[in-house]
């Protein structure tokens, strides 16, 4: 309900906060609303949001997850310690994977191999 105290604004502001979902915060309301013709400071929105109970939703983090450390069971451990350094290429390799976020949203994960004698990488897959 709309009383006639109500700035023209803050009419506009609950109308955008409606359509957006409940998505935008302040920073994407106060674009949406000067594109609409109104002036209005971010502390401004903030305070009217705050008065009127308008939370922007906020979206789980989408981080993948490549090690589970929960599981509670033992680590494997590592063979390498006890073993001397190698002497020349191909005695020993290692490989790592990690994720890479890319620009439109997506992931790509990098999986490298590691030649320990040279350490040259041998090899790598996306």
């Amino acid at each position: 309900m709309v009383d006639q105290q109500t700035p023209v604004w803050e009419t506009a502001l609950v109308k955008t906060f409606g359509v957006h979902q409940r998505r935008y915060g302040t920073c994407r309301l106060q674009v949406a609303l000067r594109e609409n013709g109104h002036r209005v400071g971010q502390q401004r929105l903030r305070t009217a949001m705050r008065r009127r109970g308008l939370r922007a939703l906020q979206p789980k983090a989408c981080t993948p997850r490549t090690t589970d450390s929960t599981h509670g069971l033992r680590c494997a451990p590592n063979r390498l310690l006890d073993q001397p350094k190698p002497t020349r290429a191909n005695q020993v390799w290692v490989s790592d994977i990690t994720y890479l976020p890319l620009a439109n949203g997506n992931w790509a994960y990098l999986c490298a191999f590691q030649d320990m004698g040279t350490k040259h990488v041998v090899g790598r897959t996306r």
